[in-house]
């Protein structure tokens, strides 16, 4: 970032896989109007395995909508009902033919529902090989029958020339970020970057490296629409200037 960064507009840069970014982007422009966004994933996920079997199977819990699509691709199954994270999730689920239900927030707030809820026979989480929460063994500890099943992997991608343009941007570059891994590997591409990051929760910011977290914004609520406000309120001062 150049020393006269406020005589230029922030850009915002996307590292999630690409159509989580693509859709991250669409609800950014919706509520935030023309803004400056660059998508340069540092993630691609890669299905792996097979769905297990869900014969006996009570429900399904995704903390993710890469989840879901995953699942759409491996099994013709839409007679579960789905337990998810987030509104997104849900939507995903119910947009393939799931009953969902939404916990509205994060792994926390799933946990806290299924807790609530207490829906008899197993569940099965279909997550990815790089999990945050520990959901199934949560459920467990609360009486629960629940069990993991990854069926992808969040796979490291290279940054790009596209990712170098971005942070050699003259303005503020603001970079939300949604998991701890996806924290770690922005870290790991961008160490000694001045960017501004705004994160889901306290969980995410610790993956960062100390100089970076203490420039960190953390949403009011883990979700996407609380991340909006966010990055608004960041955004917000240097687009005044």
């Amino acid at each position: 970032m150049s020393d006269n960064a406020a005589a230029f507009p922030p850009l915002i840069l996307l590292t999630r896989p690409r159509a989580a970014s693509a859709q991250f982007a669409e609800a950014l422009h919706k509520a935030l109007g023309p803004v400056a966004v660059s998508i340069a994933p540092l993630m691609e996920i890669v299905p792996q395995g097979d769905v297990p079997d869900l014969d006996v199977a009570a429900g399904l819990i995704f903390t993710s909508a890469a989840g879901v699509d995953v699942f759409a691709a491996k099994s013709a199954r839409r007679d579960l009902p789905a337990w998810c994270v987030g509104a997104r999730t849900a939507a995903a689920a119910a947009a393939i033919g799931l009953t969902a239900h939404s916990a509205e927030g994060d792994a926390e707030a799933l946990v806290a529902l299924l807790s609530h809820a207490a829906p008899r026979g197993r569940l099965v989480h279909l997550c990815g090989i790089h999990q945050r929460g520990d959901v199934a063994a949560r459920l467990c500890a609360a009486g629960l029958q629940a069990v993991a099943a990854p069926i992808y992997d969040q796979r490291a991608v290279a940054p790009d020339a596209v990712f170098a343009a971005a942070l050699s941007h003259p303005g503020p570059v603001i970079v939300p970020l949604f998991s701890p891994r996806s924290a770690t590997l922005f870290a790991q591409a961008a160490s000694h970057a001045p960017v501004m990051p705004v994160v889901l929760s306290d969980a995410v910011r610790a993956a960062l490296p100390p100089a970076m977290a203490a420039r960190a914004h953390v949403a009011a609520q883990p979700d996407a629409p609380a991340m909006i406000r966010a990055m608004a309120a960041v955004i917000s001062p240097h687009s005044a200037a």
